[in-house]
């Protein structure tokens, strides 16, 4: 009995120790110190706030500290925001789904700060905003692409760092299905699409465009397996897909304006 009453006391100890941890690495010291009763209140039943024995559900601490007004996002003017992503595989898919869901919750003007890849792949953004990047909203966004938010770490206000799983990431690329004539409207970014079923693909662009074809053909992992440039107006064009081929990107070499009345894709 004595060496279960052990067990569990010991339990209940890494359960907090490991929580403790957590919520000290999303707030400042200051807001610890001063709200430190709130927060052991909030957090009393720690065991709740783990997905395994050594995995924090980091979200869920996030939604807590947010509800409680522990979790401030938001600045009085307009302050410069350093966000670094972490992975340890596949960077240049890793950046294409970050950058699309970043683009998608508003962040449409951000600048590359450092790139480095030893082990770990980082890459660090920033960007002039009256708020930070909420992590509850973003982990959402990421959810729709298969990825999941690991780790989390607040430096400081301003400055963050998302270490994040692509083990079973896809882009959100429209699907084309054998034989079907599809209408792709006019674009507001480079049409992406998933031709991973087919082994030929038609290209029409409708009247009124002056389509100067770029197109560019990638593996599952974003691996460039081929591209195709046109310097003239193009009308139609068909080509063979390469081996494993499974994304391909649809742009103009100039201007995305050349393709205002869209275009019709057909997988053979």
């Amino acid at each position: 009995m004595v060496r279960l009453l052990l067990l569990f006391f010991i339990i209940i100890n890494l359960y907090g120790d490991k929580l403790e941890e957590s919520v000290k690495s999303l707030v400042s010291e200051q807001t610890y110190q001063r709200h430190y009763k709130l927060i052991k209140k909030i957090f009393q039943n720690s065991q709740d706030y783990y997905v395994t024995p050594n995995k924090i559900d980091i979200l869920k601490v996030i939604k807590n500290l947010k509800e409680n007004g522990l979790l401030n996002l938001f600045f009085d003017t307009p302050k410069k925001n350093i966000i670094t992503f972490k992975t340890n595989s596949n960077p240049l898919f890793f950046m294409k789904i970050v950058e699309d869901n970043l683009r998608n919750m508003g962040y449409s003007l951000f600048f590359t700060k450092s790139v480095d890849y030893d082990e770990i792949f980082e890459w660090k953004i920033d960007f002039v905003s009256e708020y930070t990047l909420d992590p509850e909203l973003f982990a959402k966004f990421l959810q729709q692409n298969g990825c999941e938010i690991i780790e989390i770490k607040r430096v400081s206000d301003t400055e963050w760092e998302y270490f994040i799983n692509i083990d079973n990431a896809y882009i959100n690329a429209k699907k084309l299905i054998l034989k079907e004539k599809i209408r792709l409207k006019r674009p507001m970014s480079e049409y992406w699409l998933n031709v991973s079923v087919g082994k030929k693909i038609s290209i029409a662009s409708f009247g009124g465009n002056r389509w100067y074809p770029k197109i560019t053909i990638f593996d599952k992992n974003l691996n460039i397996l081929k591209v195709y440039k046109k310097d003239e107006k193009t009308d139609w064009i068909v080509f063979y897909l390469p081996q494993n081929a499974y994304y391909i990107k649809i742009s103009d070499l100039y201007t995305l304006s050349n393709l205002k009345y869209g275009l019709r894709v057909t997988l053979e």
